[in-house]
């Protein structure tokens, strides 16, 4: 008897040393990798099947562990880390749970939730860590009984999530001067120029939107783009031209064509309704200051984006040149 008690005492201590080395092999941090604005360790248990292309803005890594596909995301978004988390994940599901993790160099929101994925039962587990609009998403859908390894292994990559960008939100100015243009975005606002220029009907543009939002109804809208053209075209022309093509390709509730005052200058104007659960609406502005001509268009919800639409058409100075 008791060597019989001798033997089940090792064959439990051995077993348990396997266990524990196949949890510690799948959850300990060990090998580096980087993505786009981004460095992290992974578990050695987990295998790298597929790096994603380097150059697309949302690179996507695949890796494998205990037999499932956990993915993770590059994303960029002009939202908060906790306006994300409510962007991506379904607060309101009974069955989530969504909770701010502690130990994360940056803010980390973990999500799980009871799912069902091409008929098996299983749990969806997402985990967010971002700082200044850049985001990693790790991603797995497993079995409750795999979930108890890929849960911890998943948090432990997100404490080990380095920052490898140079971009900060506190580092963006207020004012954007341009040859064409100058922009008063406050913080409020952040501006972008294009870095591809394919489309050579102009000779200058720039995207304008919320810098970090804390609202995540707030992306993509509100927006504002401008195009200056250099090539002495008419703003009537150009706008009777998008009238008559937003009148034939989209499906639209609402669409004017007339003249509004905008920045001291007569422009051309088209106002465009659309959308069926949730309605949209574009203005397009053209006007010419005697040498270029501008190309303005602002893209909102309304009842909820006007004043701040207001705001970044009052913030722009158009120069004469």
């Amino acid at each position: 008897m008791k060597k019989i008690i001798i033997i089940l005492s090792s064959v439990i201590i051995v077993l348990g040393a396997v266990l524990f080395g196949g949890y510690f092999y799948n959850t300990k941090p060990s090998d580096s990798l980087e993505i786009r604005d981004f460095s992290f360790k992974v578990p050695s248990g987990f295998k790298c099947t597929d790096i994603g292309d380097p150059d697309d803005t949302n690179q996507i890594m695949h890796f494998e562990c205990l037999g499932e596909d956990i993915t993770i995301f590059h994303f960029d978004r002009n939202l908060t880390p906790e306006a994300f988390s409510h962007f991506m994940y379904p607060h309101e599901d009974k069955y989530a749970k969504v909770k701010k993790l502690k130990g994360c160099p940056y803010d980390c929101y973990f999500y799980s939730s009871e799912a069902t994925y091409e008929d098996e039962n299983g749990i969806e587990i997402s985990c967010i860590i971002g700082t200044d609009t850049h985001f990693l998403d790790i991603t797995c859908f497993c079995s409750s009984l795999k979930a108890k390894i890929i849960m911890p292994a998943i948090k432990k990559i997100a404490e080990t999530v380095n920052y490898t960008s140079d971009f900060r939100i506190s580092d963006k100015p207020d004012v954007y001067d341009y040859d064409y243009l100058s922009v008063n975005a406050g913080s409020k606002y952040i501006c972008y120029v294009p870095e591809d220029k394919t489309d050579k009907d102009y000779i200058f543009a720039l995207d304008e939107r919320y810098a970090e939002s804390d609202n995540p109804d707030k992306w993509p809208y509100p927006s504002l783009f401008i195009k200056v053209l250099g090539n002495g075209s008419s703003p009537a022309d150009l706008a009777d031209e998008k009238y008559n093509n937003v009148l034939e390709e989209i499906n639209h509730n609402a669409l004017t064509r007339d003249q509004k005052e905008l920045f001291g200058f007569k422009c051309e104007h088209i106002y465009n309704e659309n959308g069926r659960k949730k309605t949209r609406c574009n203005d397009y502005y053209y006007f010419s200051n005697g040498k270029y001509t501008y190309y303005i268009n602002v893209k909102y919800t309304p009842n909820a984006d006007e004043a701040d639409i207001k705001e970044m058409l009052d913030g722009i100075t158009i120069k004469n040149k």
